[in-house]
């Protein structure tokens, strides 16, 4: 038993153990497994895994899997990850989102961060599919489109966005399906894509800007971005705040229903992007 980092052709061994509890807030880990994003695996077996932290290669994304028992994976994740945050830069500076699904890892993620940190109570939906299509047809809106690559390029910020969770716009535009509204004079007035995309899942992803909310705009984007998800064979992955009720209420309206809850650690309490009655632009 050790904390060992583990080669990329070895990755599919770690996907054994999302299963019960831990199969939740699954399509950012199983990214980085599937490498459809670039990412850091580190386990306690490379043959036998119990444990593992996956994460983006920058660290800020990461997930904690398995069974918390082994010391050596312990104090290898703990002395890593103080080492990366700490030791180069300012108190305070960093980015931070790990999700965890047991009271164990939490407090190996407090005993590293301490009050630095946020714990945030989320749900996790699942889907019903015929609650969705029992919707009827979607209308069709002129300033509705699927994101592309000249979105991409008049809008910077959501460029960066973009690049920032998929590490380039090209690995996005490759795998995504998203939509986008526009206002007469170009500007975004909301969209919906997919924030990690693994597992056969997508995480849905809304942002509607505040002077275009309580008109049903995120709700038209999602149904836009879900059917082109199913026409795909991939399933929508929901979750939010627990204590977010318009985003249960959205959920429940696409056909998602309340499963389980895990916990996600923030540097910063920022409320996720599929929020859209508490984000916009």
């Amino acid at each position: 038993m050790s904390f060992v980092r583990m080669e990329r052709d070895q990755y599919h061994v770690v996907k054994g153990l999302f299963s019960g509890m831990e199969s939740v807030f699954t399509p950012h880990p199983l990214s980085i497994l599937e490498e459809t994003i670039d990412g850091i695996v580190f386990v306690d077996n490379q043959d036998h895994p119990r444990c593992a932290a996956v994460m983006s290669s920058d660290f800020i994304g990461g997930r904690l899997i398995g069974h918390a028992v082994d010391k050596e994976f312990i104090e290898g994740f703990v002395a890593t990850m103080k080492e990366h945050f700490f030791s180069n830069v300012s108190s305070g500076s960093f980015r931070l989102f790990w999700s965890t699904a047991s009271e164990t890892w939490d407090q190996i993620i407090f005993r590293i961060f301490g009050y630095k940190v946020f714990r945030i109570g989320r749900t996790q939906f699942k889907f019903d599919r015929h609650v969705f299509e029992a919707l009827g047809p979607i209308e069709t809106n002129k300033d509705m489109f699927r994101i592309n690559a000249a979105t991409l390029q008049s809008h910077e910020w959501l460029r960066r966005e973009i690049e920032g969770l998929w590490g380039s716009a090209e690995n996005y535009l490759q795998h995504d399906v998203g939509w986008i509204a526009l206002s007469s004079d170009g500007s975004v007035m909301g969209l919906c894509n997919a924030a990690f995309l693994g597992g056969g899942l997508a995480e849905l992803s809304i942002q509607v800007n505040k002077s275009a909310r309580g008109r049903g705009l995120g709700f038209q984007l999602a149904r836009n971005f879900i059917r082109d998800c199913l026409s795909r064979g991939v399933l929508p992955n929901w979750t939010c705040d627990t204590q977010n009720v318009p985003s249960f209420r959205m959920a429940q309206k696409l056909g998602f229903i309340e499963d389980r809850k895990y916990n996600l650690f923030c540097s910063v309490y920022t409320p996720m992007f599929h929020e859209p009655s508490r984000h916009g632009k």
